[in-house]
């Protein structure tokens, strides 16, 4: 339920820098089989890219090679506050393992599904967009601002 008076507010590039860099989960939308899917995959920021692990015949893995999504958010129920965050951008499969060691290096966690999963895939941002939800007034979750 909506908390009384909230606001929209734009976050700029940096601010949604900030918030991906507090989070370790989030959405990757890709074309499957000719159809829209979204995955939830464990990310990394690593510079100025973005970069997931999954399997290499997964459906994340269909990101390669062509543009996508990723969103990660944080919604606090209690303060009917959050924030969401999407990066837009081609990904691609890293074939160099030098570079998928640094990425892993970087990870803060597995891949919450378990084994198996690689595949680093990065995406290169050409678009950041964030928006967080606040109530003026009201007492504020430290995890949603």
């Amino acid at each position: 339920r909506a908390a009384a008076h909230p606001e929209v507010v734009a976050l700029g590039p940096e601010e949604c820098r900030a918030k991906l860099s507090t989070h370790g989960v989030g959405r990757v939308a890709v074309t499957v089989d000719d159809a829209p899917a979204v995955f939830p995959v464990n990310y990394t920021v690593a510079g100025e890219l973005i970069a997931y692990r999954t399997a290499p015949r997964a459906g994340p893995a269909a990101a390669a090679g062509h543009e996508v999504a990723l969103e990660v958010d944080h919604l606090d129920d209690a303060f009917s506050q959050g924030w969401s965050v999407l990066v837009v951008g081609p990904a691609h499969a890293v074939t160099d393992a030098a570079e998928a060691r640094r990425l892993a290096d970087l990870a803060p966690t597995g891949p919450w599904a378990g084994d198996g999963r690689d595949q680093w895939i990065t995406i290169r941002p050409r678009r950041i967009t964030g928006r967080r939800i606040v109530v003026r007034g009201a007492p504020t979750s430290t995890a949603a601002t």
